[in-house]
């Protein structure tokens, strides 16, 4: 079973009970959320899939709670719900890290299809991916590397300019020159 426990926000309670009812041929646990508040309080306890719709009745939206749902670690795949959404909240849920989007009216078999093609988040071992990116390479080299990567990023968003990108960096200027002349960028 990949998801162990699963929240469902919508405002609706009809179709909260439906997604209930599909939802629990998979066996896993379910909450149930009305509000984007309920929502934001079920993430805290931890979840491993949210299900939302998109218009929620109250303060709020479905975007809310992908954005919430995307601030954890790790951050549980969510799938977005609408009979009616504008391009605009499209636009706001791929940016808030949407996973997947259901337009209703669904079948069970849209729902189950779509939460059967995603995974369970995973810790990330840092270690692991410390290694695999950095090797064995000594600290001051990682710090140089990184330095190097953000004047660079600093310098191409700025066109060049030396001023705004120190400004963009948090440093003074006179800071970006002499790692510029240090040679080690």
């Amino acid at each position: 079973m990949p998801f162990k426990k699963i929240l469902v926000v919508d405002d609706e309670p009809l179709v909260r009970k439906l997604l209930g009812r599909i939802l629990a041929r998979l066996g896993s646990d379910l909450v149930l959320a009305e509000t984007v508040q309920e929502a934001i309080a079920a993430l805290e306890t931890g979840v491993d899939l949210v299900i939302t719709d998109v218009k929620l009745g109250g303060s709020g939206s479905g975007v809310d709670v992908a954005r919430a749902a995307s601030h954890l670690h790790p951050a549980p795949p969510v799938i977005a719900i609408s009979g009616f959404a504008e391009a605009a909240e499209g636009l706001a849920l791929g940016r808030a890290g949407v996973a997947a989007f259901i337009a209703k009216p669904f079948t069970a078999e849209d729902i189950l299809e779509v939460v059967e093609g995603l995974q369970a988040p995973r810790d990330l071992e840092v270690d692991a991916v410390v290694r695999r990116v950095v090797g064995t390479w000594d600290m001051p080299d990682v710090l140089d590397a990184v330095r190097r990567s953000m004047v660079f990023e600093a310098l191409a968003r700025t066109q060049g300019n030396k001023a705004q990108a120190a400004a963009l960096l948090g440093i003074s200027r006179q800071n970006l020159q002499k790692i510029l002349a240090r040679g080690r960028v």
